[in-house]
C-alpha cells in the first residue's frame, strides 16, 4: 500500500468535516456508548494526526477503528458530504498493515482464498454441528452446549444451522427458464450465507427467476465477496477474492448478475472499483458492475408481479445497511411485498435503522450488539406482524438471535422466500382455475 496517497487521500476527506457532530446523532455505537471516541469525526481527526506525524497507528487507535459498523448512515447524513465508510476503511487497512489482525480472522481469510478447503471446512462443520450445538425446540437454531468463549456463544447466543447440503451441490449450474420461451439468461451470485446456511432462500431466488422465464447460470468459480476481508484491512486476501468473482462473473456472460445480499451486491456494484483500481482486472469489473441488481430489483423490473398469489401473511420489513445505503434499494422491496394479495404489511419504526450485526461486529462485540439489536426488535414487535422480512441473511441471523433471546414468536424470512411464496401460491390458484 502506498501511505503517503492515502493519508493525502485521507487529508482531503477529513477536510471536509466541520465537526458539526452530526454524526453522533445517527451513530448507532455512539447512542449505546456515549463515547466520543466511536463518532466518525474522531476517527477523521485520529488519521489527520497521523498524517501530521502526532499520533501513532497504534494497537489501541486499532481498536477504536474496529468499533464501527461501517452501516454507512453517517455518510448519508453528513451535511459537509464526508467519505466517512472510505476513510474508515483506509484507516483499518493502514492499522492492519502496521499491526497485523488476529490471527483467527487471518486463518479464516486466508482459508477464503481457497474455496475447496473452505467448502470441506464448512460441510464437515454441518456434519458435527451436533456435537457442540443443540437445536432450540423453537426452531429459531442452536445453543452451545457448554459456554464457549468469543462471539457470545458464552451467553447462549443462537446460530443457525448450516446447510447439510450448499446451495451449489442442490442445483445445476445451468437451469432453464420454465414454461416459456427464455427471455433471457441471469447469474446467480450466491454469496455465502445463503449457500452455506440459507440455502432455502437461494432456492427461491432461483425458483422466482426460472417461474418469470429467465434461465439461470450459478458460476462454479464463484467465491466469498470479499468484504469480512476488506472492511478488516486485509487488502491482500480481499483483493484476491475480487479477481478472482471478476473473472468467473465475466465468463459467465448473462444478461443481468442477481444478488440476495445487500453486502455481496454492494460489494460487487462499488466497493471492487476501489479495490481492483490500478489492476488488470479493473475494466473487466467495469463489464460486470452494471449488470449487478438485487434480486428484488430485479423482479420488480423483469417480473411479473400479477402472477402472485394469496399470501395470508402479517410482515413488516428491516432494511439491511448495504441494501438500503449501498445498493439505493428500499422502496423496491417493499413495492413488492405490497404488491401480494392477502398479504398485511406495517411499517416498523426507523426501519433502516442498523440491527447491530455488521458482519464480524457481532461477533467481536456482541453484548453491544445485542444492545442496538434490542431496539431494531422493540419497534419489529411494536407493529405487531408476525414476520419481519429481509434482504440481508447477516441481519436474519442477528434478529432471530435477539428474537429468540427474548421469546418471541416472530419469524424472520427473507425477501425472495416470500416472494417464491407468492409465486407459487398464484400458480396454485391458475391450476385451480384451469
Amino acid at each position: 500500500m502506498n501511505q503517503q496517497k492515502m493519508f493525502d487521500e485521507i487529508a482531503q476527506e477529513a477536510a471536509k468535516c466541520s465537526r458539526c457532530g452530526g454524526c453522533r446523532s445517527i451513530c448507532p455505537v455512539f447512542l449505546e456508548e456515549n463515547n466520543e471516541n466511536t463518532t466518525p469525526r474522531s476517527k477523521a481527526r485520529m488519521m489527520e494526526a497521523v498524517g501530521e506525524g502526532d499520533l501513532e497507528l497504534s494497537p489501541g487507535m486499532q481498536e477504536r477503528f474496529a468499533k464501527c459498523l461501517l452501516c454507512k448512515a453517517c455518510k448519508v447524513h453528513c451535511g459537509s458530504g464526508v467519505g466517512t465508510d472510505a476513510l474508515i476503511l483506509s484507516g483499518r487497512a493502514a492499522l492492519a498493515e502496521k499491526n497485523g489482525i488476529p490471527l483467527v480472522k487471518k486463518l479464516a481469510f486466508t482459508g477464503l482464498r481457497y474455496r475447496k478447503i473452505f467448502d470441506l471446512f464448512l460441510r464437515s462443520g454441518a456434519l458435527f454441528q451436533g456435537l457442540i450445538f443443540k437445536k432450540l425446540p423453537d426452531g429459531h437454531g442452536r445453543i452451545a452446549r457448554f459456554p464457549l468463549p468469543g462471539a457470545g456463544l458464552s451467553v447462549r447466543r443462537v446460530i443457525p444451522d448450516l446447510a447439510s447440503r450448499p446451495l451449489r451441490s442442490r442445483l445445476a449450474s445451468i437451469l432453464k427458464a420454465k414454461g416459456t420461451e427464455s427471455k433471457g439468461q441471469v447469474v446467480f451470485f450466491t454469496g455465502c450465507t445463503l449457500n452455506y446456511i440459507y440455502p432455502a432462500a437461494g432456492e427461491a431466488v432461483v425458483s422466482i427467476l426460472t417461474n418469470n422465464g429467465w434461465d439461470v447460470i450459478i458460476p462454479e468459480g464463484q467465491c466469498c465477496c470479499g468484504t469480512p476481508a476488506f472492511t478488516t484491512g486485509d487488502l491482500d486476501s480481499s483483493l484476491a477474492l475480487a479477481e478472482q468473482n471478476v473473472k468467473t462473473l465475466a465468463e459467465a456472460g448473462g444478461d443481468y448478475i442477481v444478488t440476495a445480499c445487500g453486502t455481496c451486491g454492494a460489494a460487487l456494484q462499488h466497493e471492487y472499483g476501489q479495490l481492483l483500481a490500478g489492476t488488470a482486472s479493473m475494466e473487466k469489473w467495469k463489464t460486470i458492475a452494471g449488470k449487478v441488481l438485487d434480486i428484488s430489483q430485479f423482479v420488480l423490473q423483469y417480473c411479473d408481479l400479477t402472477q402472485m398469489g394469496s399470501l395470508p401473511l402479517k410482515v413488516t420489513y428491516h432494511d439491511p445497511c448495504h441494501l438500503v445505503r449501498g445498493m439505493n434499494v428500499s422502496a423496491e422491496p417493499r413495492q413488492i411485498l405490497q404488491a401480494i394479495p392477502g398479504l398485511a404489511y406495517t411499517e416498523m419504526t426507523d426501519a433502516n435503522r442498523c440491527c447491530g450485526a455488521g458482519g464480524s461486529f457481532s461477533a467481536s462485540y456482541y453484548e453491544l450488539a445485542r444492545q442496538i439489536n434490542d431496539k431494531k426488535i422493540d419497534n419489529a414487535e411494536a407493529t405487531g406482524m408476525d414476520y419481519l422480512v429481509t434482504g440481508c441473511s447477516s441481519c436474519r441471523m442477528h434478529i432471530t438471535d435477539g428474537l429468540s433471546q427474548r421469546g418471541s414468536s416472530m419469524k424472520v424470512l427473507h425477501t425472495a422466500e416470500v416472494l417464491a411464496m407468492a409465486y407459487a401460491a398464484g400458480r396454485k390458484e391458475q391450476a385451480y382455475v384451469k
